[in-house]
């Protein structure tokens, strides 16, 4: 599995935003990954095993190893691409649209696993599958972005988390109370 450097290029962009550039560059610095060795365009597949343990790192380091900061990352980056790239595709309140939206947001970003949707009437469930590794990070990160952007709508909710990785599960599923 690879994630695109998209993903790269905007969590660079969010750290230096957040911690100051001459802090985030020294921090790639000490990173010794394949993917950094050149230079990371939008395009570019980043092996995910690498950027599992860049991510790792940067919250050990920045966050005192506080892994909800994936779902924070999930949350500014479902708020700036909600204001930006995907601004004209959604209108406020169109919150089951956007959930039901989510795999083809999840495409453009990893090229394994499967963001799943599955509607009910009252809810929408978001299922992520086959993603190796298991880890956390695509859980809050995936989750966040859908809560960030729900927000965004004007739709805020707080999803129940029937399974996890952070629970050890071997897919993750988010039921989001929404009917419209």
């Amino acid at each position: 599995m690879h994630v695109k450097g998209n993903a790269w290029l905007a969590r660079s962009e969010a750290m230096e935003k957040s911690f100051g550039a001459e802090r985030w560059q020294a921090f790639v610095k000490t990173q010794k990954v394949g993917f950094l060795a050149t230079p990371v365009m939008p395009i570019s597949k980043l092996p995910v095993e690498e950027f599992i343990a860049v991510h790792e790192a940067l919250v050990k380091v920045f966050y005192d190893g506080d892994t909800r900061a994936y779902w924070r990352f999930g949350e500014t980056s479902a708020e700036w691409a909600l204001t930006h790239q995907l601004r004209e595709l959604f209108a406020k309140g169109e919150g089951r649209r956007f959930l039901q939206f989510s795999p083809t947001i999840f495409k453009g970003y990893f090229d394994g696993g499967e963001l799943l949707t599955e509607a009910q009437p009252a809810h929408v469930d978001l299922i992520i599958r086959g993603v190796e590794p298991r880890h956390v990070y695509f859980e809050f990160s995936i989750i966040g972005f859908a809560v960030g952007g729900l927000r965004v709508l004007g739709v805020p909710t707080e999803p129940t988390c029937v399974s996890g990785f952070s629970k050890g599960d071997a897919e993750v599923r988010y039921r989001f109370a929404i009917t419209k």
